[in-house]
């Protein structure tokens, strides 16, 4: 396990190195920094501010899907988001995730079993708004068009994926009982498994048992308005000369970028996504693209590490916590 995590990392810091490669190829830094002098400022922090604001209602939304579990206060929810967002920034492994389910666990009567389920469920509903930000930008941009076959695919997976949790939430409270016998589970260690399982399974079903289903999917299509909103004021801040779809396809893409393995802050992968598409697609000077894909992703970078490191400071939570710390009590 070791040796894979080990082999992981070094895929992932390889994969990084290529995209800054890519993304920073032939750069005249003369150039790249008279375009980022050349920025107005005011709509980087706004921009920074409104990342910050999505980081809150992603907490109010995680704390409508544990109401069905337990009811707890918003700050500690969004303290606990902080520092998972600072966790993916500067750990391996996306261990934000982890971090993130622990911090709450210490906080509220809440395992950190039940919490990385609901964490797994907030996952689904991003690919959801993903996909639907994917369906309403094929309507406008014949980039898309290609992808009509992969956009289906994406919308049944995710709702058909959704629909089953959902029903399993409902119908299948006795998920323990059915399972406990299997052959798998008898010993002591099976025993642990299943406890984790089950735990995790809570967490993930409890979509299944709220009565807030509009304000869910209200506040998930909101999440990626503001994301989109915070890329819209970059633009604004850099003079770029691309329309509001375009826009839309560098939110897409850059959502697709930090899905690939790379180091800590998805560095690499998210500039070279964003450079690409300026540059090969609208057709926007290579130093420009540089200047605008290192404001795109410090506008979501900055504000979270720091915010989230204070919050971390706050939590007197170790790293190593991780370490001792399963995904099974």
């Amino acid at each position: 396990m070791y040796v894979n995590r080990i082999t992981k990392l070094i895929i992932g810091i390889a994969i990084s190195i290529a995209g800054l490669w890519y993304a920073f190829r032939g750069m005249n830094f003369s150039e790249l920094i008279d375009h980022l002098s050349q920025t107005n400022f005011s709509f980087i922090l706004l921009a920074m501010g409104i990342i910050v604001v999505s980081v809150a209602l992603r907490a109010y939304r995680w704390q409508l899907m544990l109401k069905p579990i337990q009811t707890i206060t918003f700050n500690p929810l969004f303290a606990s988001t902080m520092i998972g967002y600072f966790g993916n920034s500067v750990l391996p492994f996306r261990l934000g995730e982890l971090l993130r389910a622990y911090s709450i666990s210490r906080k509220e009567s809440i395992t950190s079993s039940v919490a990385f389920g609901t964490i797994i469920m907030e996952h689904i509903l991003d690919l959801m708004g993903l996909a639907a930000v994917m369906i309403f930008f094929a309507f406008f941009s014949p980039l898309m068009e290609w992808s009509g076959n992969v956009l289906i695919g994406l919308v049944a997976l995710t709702v058909g994926g959704l629909g089953i949790i959902i029903w399993l939430g409902r119908s299948h409270s006795n998920f323990h009982e059915r399972v406990v016998h299997w052959k798998i589970f008898e010993k002591s260690s099976g025993q642990k498994l299943l406890n984790s399982i089950q735990k995790i399974f809570k967490g993930l079903t409890s979509i299944g048992r709220t009565k807030h289903s509009g304000q869910l999917f209200l506040s998930t299509l909101a999440l990626w308005v503001l994301i989109y909103a915070s890329i819209i004021l970059v633009v604004l801040a850099t003079g770029i000369n691309i329309n509001w779809v375009a826009v839309g396809i560098i939110l897409i893409a850059t959502s697709l970028a930090i899905t690939v393995p790379s180091a800590p802050g998805y560095v690499g992968t998210y500039h070279a996504v964003a450079v690409y598409v300026l540059v090969n697609i609208y057709n926007v000077g290579l130093a420009e693209s540089q200047a605008f894909a290192v404001l795109i992703h410090a506008i979501g970078f900055i504000p979270l590490v720091v915010i989230g490191f204070f919050y971390f400071l706050r939590s007197s939570i170790h790293i190593s916590d991780l370490k001792t710390e399963e995904i099974t009590t």
